[in-house]
């Protein structure tokens, strides 16, 4: 079982996940209007996460999905700390981050691209300013003192006395291999080199240039250096040869941030344009570059193609698989759009008003999915073939529920097409959710007595008019069902709203607003009864 209701989050059971999210909840406390604190009245915290766990496995792909207001946003910017949890705990490669003083160290390994490209920039800096902004906040590049530097020397049989310094893996992709960072240097002699002219015995070979020429022993040679670094050559009775960084943090930034763009699909004479200069697609490379900067371990990706013509999200999302595999990224994918998660995540969890509701493989949420509004979701997305042209999508009914006060039990209940009604109900679904929405109404106060109690003479037109205006006329109810509806009418005519829906509580009461669901798999009771609830209570014929 989960920590907090719904799926249980499962993992590798053979490696610790690098994210664990546990019972995580954001409640957004508006705070009291002047109104409010005069009458008395108080306001309920919005629920926006409200006790969601599940792992995300180093190098895969969690989808997050559900409709827009569902928190996916606020979960994904509270995993990352831009929000403080109101409870619940986040663990990033087994080291708790809720509650910490400093985490400076953790924004090197977590980035985010947000859903907005155009306000995620700021349209006051170029381009290149904003995907070298992070190096700067961090100080890249950063002295690592437990890397060694070496060289490998071809020197086609002139000898020659290499020194490296120890700073040359702070160089982009001069990359340290089992702790040691090695540089490449090639000497080769004049008659292959083809040099004509009067040789130096000493000098420099700027990191770009691929070679140089000294006179060593009266004899032309060439040297160069494989990696983006710079050589001091000195000549004469012997070769020498100084590797080096040879240029300054600036300049080894402004090199990582050209680098990047041109990585996404940018030319480095974009380096200094604006971001109005650029296109959404541009725009959200610039934004996934800036992401890269600091060479990250995990991101949360925040509908990074929701902005994007259809053409530029697939571009978009194969630029994200090819990055994820050379930079072995973990991703966070949220979104709405269930194409665009089946395309790129390798698990997805379903979210639903401040919950998940359930998480599986992709291909078996797709194929099998267990949980009614998962069922719902997929059932309204779009199909490209001719033999969906007569299929009847319904659609759900009623909206969704504030997060201010959600539904007591299973917070899908007031929408979900398969809820399932107590023993002994004669009710068809359709018939059991309009009496379950009336009940609703009645419990709310969401009914106009007055102006029913003007318009009739007695109790039973009352009654008649109630049952005309909250209940559909082809709506077929049983004799007994029906008798309960009047009563509880009656009692509403009379002014006693606790009475009315206490009348129906006692009748339609159901499992799914009393107990909260749990599951393997999928919150639902479809799935399992909870402790304590008998069989025999239920109406089995709307069990899975």
């Amino acid at each position: 079982m989960s920590d907090s209701y719904g799926p249980t989050p499962v993992g590798d059971g053979n490696e610790e996940p690098l994210v664990r999210v546990r019972n995580l909840t954001k409640h957004f406390d508006t705070g009291h209007s002047l109104l409010d604190r005069l009458f008395g009245d108080s306001t309920a915290p919005v629920r926006a996460v409200d006790g969601i766990s599940f792992d995300i496995r180093e190098g895969e792909t969690l989808g997050l999905v559900g409709e827009s207001g569902c928190g996916k946003s606020t979960a994904g910017e509270t995993i990352l700390q831009l929000l403080e949890p109101t409870d619940g705990t986040v663990e990033y490669d087994g080291e708790t981050l809720v509650g910490r003083d400093d985490l400076f160290s953790f924004r090197r390994r977590a980035g985010v691209v947000f859903q907005d490209p155009f306000s995620s920039l700021d349209p006051r800096m170029t381009v290149g300013r904003s995907v070298r902004q992070p190096l700067d906040i961090h100080g890249w590049p950063w002295p690592d003192d437990d890397v060694e530097t070496t060289a490998e020397v071809t020197a086609d049989g002139i000898e020659v006395d290499v020194t490296v310094a120890d700073d040359i893996h702070r160089v982009d992709g001069v990359d340290p291999v089992d702790g040691v960072v090695t540089a490449h240097v090639t000497v080769r002699r004049e008659s292959q080199t083809g040099t004509s002219g009067e040789v130096p015995s000493e000098t420099t070979v700027p990191h770009g240039d691929e070679e140089g020429y000294v006179t060593v022993a009266g004899e032309p040679v060439a040297v160069g250096v494989t990696e983006p670094l710079e050589l001091r050559v000195s000549g004469g009775d012997s070769l020498e040869v100084e590797v080096s960084v040879g240029r300054s943090d600036g300049t080894l930034r402004r090199e990582r941030a050209a680098s990047l763009m041109d990585r996404v699909g940018l030319s480095a004479d974009q380096f200094d344009r604006y971001p109005n200069e650029f296109s959404g697609g541009q725009r959200q490379r610039v934004s996934i570059a800036r992401s890269l900067a600091l060479n990250p371990e995990f991101l949360v990706l925040d509908e990074p193609t929701s902005a994007l013509d259809v053409s530029v999200q697939a571009q978009v999302l194969n630029l994200l698989a090819e990055l994820q595999d050379e930079f072995d990224l973990t991703y966070l994918f949220i979104s709405h759009d269930l194409s665009v998660i089946r395309h790129i995540c390798d698990r997805v969890a379903v979210m639903y008003l401040g919950e998940i509701v359930e998480i599986a493989p992709t291909e078996e949420l797709f194929e099998n999915p267990q949980h009614p509004y998962t069922e719902a979701l997929l059932e309204s997305v779009p199909r490209a073939s001719t033999a969906e042209q007569s299929r009847d999508v319904d659609p759900l009914a009623g909206d969704v529920p504030s997060p201010r006060d959600p539904p007591s039990g299973c917070r899908f209940r007031t929408r979900c097409p398969k809820i399932i009604p107590p023993a002994g109900t004669e009710l068809s679904q359709p018939a059991y959710r309009a009496v379950m929405g009336v009940r609703g109404r009645i419990e709310r106060r969401d009914i106009s007595l007055g102006e029913l109690r003007e318009s009739a003479e007695t109790t039973e037109d009352v009654v008649s008019e109630l049952f005309g205006r909250l209940l559909q006329d082809d709506l077929e109810l049983p004799a007994t069902e029906r008798r309960h509806l009047e009563d509880a009418f009656e009692s509403l005519a009379d002014g006693e709203w606790d009475e009315a829906a206490e009348i129906l509580r006692e009748r339609h009461e159901s499992v799914c607003e009393t107990h909260h669901p749990d599951g393997e798999r999928a919150a639902c009771h479809l799935n399992g009864l909870p402790d304590g609830i008998d069989e025999g209570t239920v109406d089995r014929d709307e069990r899975r």
